[in-house]
C-alpha cells in the first residue's frame, strides 16, 4: 500500500514563512525607534512590576537555578537558564498593568517578547547587533499578534483564556528561534518554527478565572512570564531530534484555534493587518486594563481635567463592551482586582487622578474616598458601541449626575496611548517619575539615553536595564 503525504501548505506553515521573512528583513529606521519606544515601555514597567511582592518572591525563587545559564535574573545577581530568566522578567513586565497592548487579540506582547529576547542574547556566542536583535523583537511581536488573529482574537477571553499566556509562546519561540539563528550565522528555517509552534502547543496556560474572584489574583501577573518562559522552552526542545510536535498548531482539530479561540481564519489576507504588528499596538499610560482607558480619558473630558469635584455627585454610569460586565465588576479586594475593576478604576481616577499608579497597591483599598465613590459607578453594555468599535477599538463612555441635576458626559473611542492617539516619548518617559516613591531617581533619562544611543549595542542596553533594577531593589534583594 502506498502512503501520499498532503503537501498542500496551511495556515501554521504559511504563517511561519511569512514570520521567517519578517525575521530576516533588516529594521528600517521607523522601525527601530517603534521598537526603540516599546523597550522603554518595557524597561520602566518593568522596575514598577519589581515593586511588587509576587514578582520580587518569584525572582528569589529562582535562585535555586543560579548558574544554570547566563541570563540575568532582574533585581537579582545571578545567573540562570534563559527560560528562567524570561520567566521573571516577563512576570514583572506584566505586574503593574502597565504594559502594552494589542488590543484586537487583548494580549501583552511586550511582556512576553522582550524578557525572552534579552534572556536569549545572554546567552554564549557571537554578540549580537542591534539591528539583529529588533529584528528578532519584531519577528516575535508579528508571530504573537498574527498566531492570536488566527486563532480568534478575543474569543479566547471570552472561552476565559488569557492571550497574554496562551499567545505569548508562540511569539517568545520566535524571538528565541531568530536569536539563536542570527547567532549562528543560518537561516531561520520555516519547518523549525511549524515544529516549535507545535511544540508550544502544549504549553498553554492563563485561566481567566483570577478575573472574577476578588481576592487570589496575582497569578495573573505570572501569566506572561509564563508565556515568555514556555516560548523559549519550546525553541530549547525543538532542536531535539526525538522531540517531534504536530504540524497544524493552529488550525488543526485540536490546534489553539479549536481548543481556546475559535475558527480559524487567515490573518495574512485580512487587509487591517498587513502593516507590521509593532505598529499598531497600544501603550498605557494608566496602571489598568487596556479596556478602561478610555474610560479615564471620557472621565477627564467630563470633569474638564478633574477640576470639578465629586461632592454632587450622585450617579456615574459607565457604558462600553460586553465584557467589562463578563469580568470587570468583581469587587476590589486585591491590588490585581482593583486594576481589573470598573468601580474602582472610576473611582481611583476621581478621587486621586489618573497616574497615581500606588492608588491600586493594597494601601488604598479601603480609602474611604475610593468606596464613597466606586458606590456611585454603575456599568450598562451599549451595544452600538460594542458593535461599531469593538475589539479593534476599547471605545467606552461615561455619564455623570450631579445633585442639582447637571448631567456631564463623554465618550471616547481611542485612548491615548493608542496607535490613532500615540503617546510621545516624554509620555513613556513620565511613567517612570512615580518610581522616585521607590528610591529609583532620573531613571528615565538614563534609559533613553541608551536605548537612542546609535551606536550601543545589544548587550549595553541589557546591562542598563539590570543595574537600574539592582539599583531599584538594593542590596536586601540579594538574599545568599
Amino acid at each position: 500500500m502506498t502512503s501520499t503525504v498532503d503537501t498542500t501548505e496551511g495556515l501554521t506553515e504559511r504563517l511561519a514563512r511569512h514570520i521567517v521573512r519578517v525575521a530576516e528583513t533588516p529594521p528600517s529606521p521607523h522601525d527601530t525607534e517603534v521598537v526603540r519606544r516599546l523597550l522603554l515601555d518595557n524597561f520602566i514597567v518593568s522596575l514598577w512590576g519589581m515593586t511588587r511582592p509576587a514578582a520580587t518572591e518569584i525572582a528569589d525563587w529562582t535562585k535555586r537555578f543560579a548558574g544554570s545559564g547566563s541570563s540575568p535574573v532582574l533585581g537579582r545577581d545571578w545567573l540562570v537558564d534563559p527560560s528562567i530568566a524570561a520567566l521573571v522578567h516577563g512576570t514583572a513586565a506584566h505586574s503593574f498593568e502597565l504594559d502594552d497592548t494589542h488590543n484586537s487579540t487583548a494580549s501583552h506582547p511586550g511582556a512576553a517578547i522582550i524578557p525572552a529576547a534579552l534572556a536569549v542574547a545572554a546567552e554564549p556566542g557571537r554578540p549580537l547587533t542591534r539591528d539583529e536583535w529588533i529584528a528578532a523583537i519584531i519577528a516575535g511581536y508579528e508571530a504573537m499578534a498574527l498566531v492570536g488573529e488566527a486563532a480568534g482574537g478575543m474569543a479566547a477571553v471570552h472561552r476565559g483564556f488569557h492571550p497574554t499566556s496562551l499567545f505569548g509562546a508562540f511569539g517568545a519561540a520566535v524571538t528565541a528561534l531568530t536569536i539563536r539563528a542570527l547567532r549562528a550565522g543560518v537561516a531561520l528555517d520555516p519547518a523549525l518554527v511549524v515544529k516549535t509552534w507545535g511544540l508550544a502547543l502544549s504549553q498553554p496556560s492563563g485561566s481567566m478565572q483570577f478575573s472574577v474572584e476578588p481576592t487570589g489574583g496575582e497569578v495573573k501577573r505570572v501569566h506572561a512570564g509564563l508565556g515568555s518562559h514556555n516560548g523559549v522552552r519550546a525553541a530549547d526542545f525543538a532542536a531535539l531530534p526525538a522531540v517531534t510536535a504536530p504540524r497544524l498548531a493552529l488550525e488543526g482539530t485540536y490546534g489553539v484555534a479549536a481548543s481556546f479561540g475559535a475558527a480559524p481564519r487567515d490573518a495574512l489576507s485580512d487587509k487591517h493587518l498587513q502593516d507590521r504588528q509593532i505598529y499598531g499596538l497600544s501603550l498605557k499610560p494608566y496602571a489598568c486594563c487596556r479596556l478602561f482607558h478610555s474610560t479615564i480619558d471620557a472621565l477627564a473630558i467630563a470633569t474638564d481635567g478633574f477640576t470639578v469635584g465629586t461632592a454632587d455627585l450622585i450617579d456615574i454610569l459607565v457604558t462600553g463592551p460586553t465584557l467589562i460586565a463578563e469580568q470587570h465588576m468583581t469587587p476590589a479586594e486585591s491590588s490585581m482586582t482593583a486594576q481589573y475593576s470598573c468601580p474602582y478604576v472610576v473611582s481611583s481616577t476621581l478621587a486621586y487622578g489618573p497616574t497615581a499608579y500606588d492608588s491600586y497597591t493594597e494601601e488604598y483599598l479601603d480609602d474611604p474616598t475610593i468606596l464613597s465613590i466606586a458606590s456611585r459607578v454603575r456599568f450598562e453594555v451599549d451595544a452600538e458601541l460594542e458593535r461599531t468599535h469593538y475589539p479593534e477599538h476599547f471605545a467606552t463612555a461615561v455619564r455623570l449626575t450631579y445633585a442639582d441635576g447637571t448631567v456631564r458626559a463623554a465618550e471616547v473611542v481611542d485612548s491615548v496611548g493608542t496607535a490613532q492617539n500615540p503617546m510621545s516619548v516624554n509620555d513613556i518617559r513620565a511613567k517612570a517619575d512615580g518610581l522616585a516613591r521607590h528610591g529609583l531617581t532620573g531613571v528615565a533619562a538614563r534609559l533613553t539615553s541608551i536605548l537612542w544611543d546609535d551606536a550601543a549595542q545589544q548587550a549595553e542596553l541589557s546591562t542598563a536595564l539590570q543595574r537600574e533594577s539592582l539599583t531599584l531593589l538594593g542590596p536586601s534583594s540579594h538574599p545568599g
